[in-house]
């Protein structure tokens, strides 16, 4: 950590006090209503930035009766720092590592509260660090534990993280922003590795591959290992993205290039775009294989 990153979190941190009391704030809100279950369900969300993780989580709560399902996103508690807006504005390249020493235990301690209560549960996560994925499995005892993952290409990926971040500096007037180093971090072998491992090592009920729908709480299922239309989740996965090339590439021609590289001083923003750019153009010169099988299946009924 950087001397100025250090200072930053340090004039930021949470007194003991506060932290606890904002941490139970959140759980008292979170796990108001949710009825516990004789088998309970839990459900892992993996994906990299701006693949459509919130669409996923979404269409999940949908297959609950009367939205039974906790949903737990390290993002969603960052806002509760009393400061998070100050950060957001001030500091932008920061926001994310600031807010995080404090928002890291509240997901923990959420998610710890709602598996003691045997409620249903899902977790959010890109997927890069497999052993936090392992400790939280290990307390899931009795738990029927489905791992989803989206298949979405970089291009398209990218484009949503500069999206995102533009409305919301057009709502807020600040946004946040994923850095394309952060971003291929999740985006490479280590999503992969996880949900493979997952899968091999028999450590859940199922692992599904799903790619964007026609809104982002449809996304379309092209993958489970019940089924096994592809070697693996792994392969499934990759066989995804390559599919979405295509759509990436249009979408990227009709709607997102008329953004300029200098229309912003902020240098992760300007970095994403010229990724972006790069990306666009090396795809436009490549032979793409669009007869890759994608099967859709049938919309998936109330999990129990």
């Amino acid at each position: 950590m950087d001397l100025n990153l250090e200072k930053i979190c340090e004039y930021y941190k949470l007194s003991e006090e506060e932290h606890k009391r904002i941490g139970n704030s959140i759980n008292e809100l979170m796990l108001s209503g949710k009825v516990s279950e004789q088998r309970p369900i839990a459900i892992i969300d993996i994906a990299p930035p701006g693949s459509g993780k919130t669409g996923l989580n979404g269409y999940a709560l949908k297959q609950f009766k009367n939205d039974n399902l906790i949903i737990v996103n390290n993002d969603e508690l960052r806002p509760f720092h009393p400061k998070a807006d100050e950060i957001a504005r001030v500091y932008p390249e920061y926001y994310i590592k600031v807010t995080n020493e404090e928002s890291k235990f509240w997901t923990d301690d959420l998610m710890d509260k709602a598996i003691e209560c045997r409620f249903n549960v899902l977790y959010e996560g890109t997927g890069r660090k497999i052993e936090i994925f392992e400790k939280m499995i290990s307390k899931m005892k009795g738990y029927k534990i489905i791992v989803r993952a989206m298949a979405v290409n970089e291009l398209n990926c990218l484009m949503s993280i500069v999206e995102r971040y533009e409305g919301q500096v057009e709502e807020k007037g600040w946004g946040r922003v994923v850095s394309t180093k952060t971003f291929y971090k999740a985006y490479d072998d280590e999503m992969l590795n996880t949900i493979n491992t997952f899968e091999k090592a028999g450590m859940v009920y199922t692992v599904e591959v799903y790619i964007r729908g026609e809104s982002p709480a449809e996304p379309v299922k092209i993958y489970s290992s019940d089924t096994g239309e592809f070697a693996d989740a792994g392969s499934a996965v990759i066989n995804g993205r390559e599919k979405d090339r295509k759509i990436a590439r249009h979408y990227f021609k009709t709607n997102f290039n008329k953004r300029s590289l200098n229309s912003t001083n902020f240098t992760e923003k300007n970095e994403l775009l010229e990724k972006i750019n790069n990306l666009y153009n090396g795809y436009s010169s490549d032979v793409i294989n669009n007869n890759i099988p994608v099967e859709r299946h049938p919309e998936e009924a109330e999990l129990t």
